[in-house]
């Protein structure tokens, strides 16, 4: 089956994303600064087209159904979305903690070293899932 022109753009975004996660985290982590209004954008960025792209999958607008999947691909599929969901509102949650910690001087993550490890192979998890199902259903 051929790859959706919108769904190979939405995977090589999501890798983006993610350089970016990684990097405010790794900058910051090591240079003790964090770019509140570039993770800020990295978010708005994921809510208006990553997360808009998986709920319009969520709402119906699937092809092809689940029917004509393997199962391999549906439970990808149910793993990736739901994890992706979790992973982005702890995304949210881990850059607002972290911004108002670096605007008190704290470095967030370095503080709290094991949860930044924590939440960075959770994010891993989620992209690689993504990636994974990507080549599931098209290659």
């Amino acid at each position: 089956m051929d790859a959706p022109v919108l769904s190979t753009f939405i995977l090589l975004a999501e890798i983006v994303v993610s350089a970016c996660v990684y990097g405010l985290i790794w900058y910051a982590y090591t240079r003790g600064t964090f770019f509140r209004w570039f993770a800020y954008g990295v978010l708005a960025y994921e809510i208006l087209f990553n997360i808009s792209y998986m709920l319009a999958h969520f709402w119906g607008r699937v092809e092809p159904s689940s029917a004509e999947l393997p199962p391999l691909a549906v439970g990808l599929a149910i793993f990736h979305g739901t994890f992706s969901i979790i992973m982005f509102l702890a995304l949210i949650a881990f850059f607002l903690f972290a911004s108002r910690g670096y605007a008190r001087g704290d470095n967030f993550f370095r503080t709290h070293r094991s949860l930044t490890i924590t939440f960075a192979v959770a994010w891993g998890i989620a992209v690689l899932s993504g990636v994974v199902f990507y080549f599931v259903l098209y290659v």
